[in-house]
């Protein structure tokens, strides 16, 4: 590996050889630790190709790619629909109280909020209407990897 000395002295003799098209300036400026990449020209200006050395830096290899933490990249990852279904049915009836943050109110009575579009695989979104005794979920609308779900309190 290059110091910063080095590296320095080699961009200088690279700029040398550039303005003045000398092929073997290029090669001068490896230091002992690399072998000379050897250049070939044809004596004209600017056609003298710039050796390029693997130092592991950006370009020497492929980057891997790998999996965003996206659902369905591994095996396992799957989204547990039953599960969001089941919750979704266990938010029906709940008065407003009880929700966590992560539920969004989409209406209360009849006052309704603006939303968001972006879907979130996993979002629950209700309804809230009063029975008298406090605003209570009637609507459960829940995103599922394949479309919305939307689930009613039933009365009974």
């Amino acid at each position: 590996m290059r110091s910063k000395s080095n590296q320095r002295m080699t961009i200088a003799v690279v700029a040398v050889a550039l303005t003045i098209g000398v092929g073997t300036a290029v090669a001068a400026a490896n230091d002992s630790e690399d072998t000379p990449i050897p250049v070939e020209s044809d004596g004209g200006i600017g056609d003298t190709p710039i050796p390029v050395e693997s130092d592991g830096g950006i370009g020497d290899t492929p980057i891997p790619v790998e999996s965003d933490g996206g659902i369905g990249d591994t095996p396992g990852d799957e989204f547990a629909v039953d599960e969001a279904r089941d919750h979704a049915h266990g938010l029906l009836g709940r008065y407003e109280d009880t929700l966590t943050p992560e539920v969004r109110v989409a209406r209360r009575g009849s006052e309704t909020y603006a939303l968001t579009k972006d879907y979130r695989v996993g979002r629950f979104t209700v309804e809230l209407d009063d029975d008298g005794a406090g605003y209570r979920v009637t609507s459960v609308t829940v995103e599922l990897p394949d479309g919305p779900e939307t689930f009613h309190l039933t009365p009974g």
